[in-house]
Formats: C-alpha cells, sequence, structure tokens
C-alpha cells in the first residue's frame, strides 16, 4: 500500500510520523512547498521520495491514497487534482472554508468513484468509541441533553488568518454530537471577536429527538480541555478527550418520567476503563482499510460538509444576534 503525504506543517507532520510507522505500508512520498524544511524533519523516518510540487508528485508515483494537510483554502485544488489522478483521498478537516467547494469536492469524488474521507480525528477517540457503544444498547436511558467543552490557547499560526475558532474547532464537536445523538437543526450563539476573528462561541443546540445542547470553543484559555457530556434518564457519561478517560454518574431516581417528576438523584460514580489508542493512528488504519477492501468510511465527507455548515451557522447566529435554523 502506497500512500503519500501532502503538507507537512503541524498535522503533516503527524501524519508522517504514524504511516512511516504502520506495517504493510509504504510512506512513498512526501510533498510541501517548503522543500528544505521537508528534508529537515524527514531524516528520521523512512520516504523514499520529497516533491515541493505535489503535481509532480501525483504524475510520477503510483499512490494508492494520498493524504492532503494542507490549509483549508487550498483543499479544493489539491483534492480535486488527487481525485483527477484516480488517487484515494483522506483530507484533513476541515473539509473546506466554504460549502460550494466543499460540494464539489464530493461530486468530483463520486464522479470518479473515488474513496474520499476527512479527518475529523475525534469519531476513532476510544472514549467517543465507547460512549457510541452505551448509546446503542440503551444503557443511558432517553437522551435530553449534551454539552461539549474545547477550549485551549490561541494557535498562534492562525493569527491574522481569514478563520477563527469555529471552523478550526468547532466541526469537531458538532460532528460528534450528529454523530452520537442525532443532527443539530438549530443554533443560538454569542461570540468574542478579535479583529476579523472570532476567538470564542458559546452555542446552544437544538437536536433531533427533541434532544438540546450546549458547546464552547475558546482560542482564549490558558487551559487545554477537551470535554463531553451526555444526559440521560439512567445518568450521565463525561468523556475526556484529551486524558481518554470516561466516567459515569448514576441517576439512582430513575423511572418512567424521571425529568418530569423531579426524579434525578446521585447514585453510583464508575470510570469505565479505556484502551488508550491514538486516534490518528486508528484513523489511518481505518482510510488504508477503506482503500484494501473498498469500504465505506466511517467519516462520509457528507457529514464533514454537515459540520461545516453548522460551523458557519454558529457564526451567522453570533454576529446577527439571532437563532438559525439548519
Amino acid at each position: 500500500m502506497n500512500i503519500g503525504v501532502i503538507g507537512a506543517g503541524i498535522m503533516g507532520s503527524n501524519h508522517i510520523r504514524v504511516i512511516s510507522a504502520m506495517k504493510d505500508v509504504n510512506l512513498t512520498a512526501v510533498c510541501d512547498v517548503d522543500l528544505e524544511k521537508l528534508k529537515e524533519m524527514t531524516q528520521k523516518v523512512n520516504v523514499r521520495w520529497l516533491y515541493k510540487d505535489y503535481k509532480e508528485m501525483l504524475s510520477k508515483e503510483r499512490l494508492d491514497g494520498v493524504i492532503v494537510a494542507v490549509p483549508s483554502a487550498f483543499h479544493k485544488k489539491v483534492v480535486l487534482d488527487c481525485i483527477e489522478a484516480g488517487v484515494n483521498v483522506l483530507v484533513e478537516k476541515p473539509i473546506s472554508d466554504n460549502l460550494k467547494d466543499a460540494q464539489e469536492m464530493i461530486d468530483q469524488a463520486k464522479k470518479k468513484k473515488i474513496i474520499f474521507t476527512v479527518g475529523h480525528i475525534e469519531r476513532f477517540n476510544p472514549v467517543v468509541m465507547k460512549i457510541k457503544e452505551f448509546i446503542e444498547k440503551n444503557m443511558l436511558g432517553k437522551i435530553y441533553l449534551v454539552n461539549t467543552i474545547r477550549v485551549g490557547p490561541f494557535p498562534k499560526r492562525f493569527y491574522g488568518t481569514p478563520g477563527g475558532v469555529l471552523v478550526d474547532l468547532a466541526v469537531h464537536d458538532v460532528d460528534i454530537i450528529n454523530y452520537l445523538v442525532g443532527n443539530i437543526n438549530q443554533v443560538y450563539s454569542q461570540l468574542i471577536v478579535s479583529g476579523k476573528q472570532e476567538i470564542y462561541a458559546k452555542s446552544l443546540f437544538q437536536i433531533d429527538n427533541d434532544i438540546r445542547g450546549s458547546s464552547e470553543f475558546s482560542w482564549v484559555s490558558p487551559k487545554k480541555v477537551r470535554i463531553i457530556e451526555v444526559y440521560g434518564t439512567r445518568g450521565m457519561l463525561r468523556g475526556d478527550y484529551q486524558n481518554q478517560e470516561l466516567k459515569f454518574f448514576e441517576n439512582s431516581d430513575e423511572s418512567e418520567g424521571a425529568l418530569a417528576k423531579g426524579k434525578i438523584s446521585e447514585g453510583m460514580i464508575i470510570e469505565y476503563p479505556i484502551q488508550k489508542q491514538e486516534p490518528l493512528k486508528l484513523e489511518l488504519d481505518h482510510f488504508i482499510d477503506c482503500i484494501k477492501n473498498k469500504k465505506q468510511p466511517l467519516v462520509k465527507p457528507e457529514d464533514a460538509i454537515k459540520s461545516l455548515k453548522i460551523a458557519l451557522a454558529i457564526l451567522e447566529s453570533g454576529e446577527n444576534n439571532k437563532t438559525v435554523r439548519i
């Protein structure tokens, strides 16, 4: 299995590190506009060829798949060129910085019958996998609320760029909410803006199946936090993405109509063991498996465009101080 990487920034270098250690996978080629930096970075990994021009890489190498990890403004051009070359693609999130370009990529991948997926890495976090299992087995009872927190320091590489915290961070959590409990169909949000960038957002959601939710996204916190809480009539699951920890807080008063009757009481607290694994490794294993066995990826590009649409709706709501339906 021959894999290439286009873009060797922070995420691209992580892909290079993981792929170079995978069995039965050749890190055939890596491309970045800064070839000297690329040479220095790849000294400790086994990569066959380095390129400055990704089109040259696509024409010279026989690749089964490629990771696209360039800035989102360039996703469309690079991804379409990969599709045209007949190469399967995993593009880093967000799928694009606008809906039109995202849809064009999806349409072309379908037309050319290319596997096309997006790096919504939290789908492969063992904490999310375990929460999904809980929900599918109805261990939480009727779900009525989900809250997430994704905050941390300002990423200096994004200072002064067109995008803000929503396209960078919000796409993660809205994708996980959609994946776990149902589609977000309405948002209301407040923002903190610096220059032309939103650097903080707090949003309230309405979700299918009469579920409510909220999310906090921030580049203004000196402490990095990645938390999800899912509330059901039988209790609440609290997952920590970063430390890969999961706790269940039992509602000892659970019964039919528990919410309406005020039947919410403290019960047992159970910490569930999580087999800690690197989500990026699991994501790349899945991508390789999809190529080998011609499988549909877990993260469909339609899921990614839906997450982008919600992130942009949160921005619209905050900018105009209004509720936005999706």
